[in-house]
């Protein structure tokens, strides 16, 4: 995962990558917690966490650049 800074720094093409990507793990960890394979519940929180953060800085770019 990238922090905030990284973030802001990248083009909203890769951001849009960078979010199908952590959706996609984020649906991993949920299912691996349902089917008791994983006890890191904490991990979704986190991604749910900086799937939020990817589309608050792609809805900001996208106001700055109207």
């Amino acid at each position: 995962m990238k922090t905030l800074e990284e973030l802001k720094k990248t083009d909203p093409k890769k951001l849009q990558d960078e979010l199908r990507l952590a959706e996609k793990d984020l649906f991993k960890y949920a299912y691996d917690v349902k089917n008791g394979q994983s006890k890191n519940t904490h991990q979704i929180r986190n991604y749910k966490k900086y799937i939020a953060r990817i589309k608050t800085t792609i809805n900001n770019s996208q106001r700055h650049e109207v």
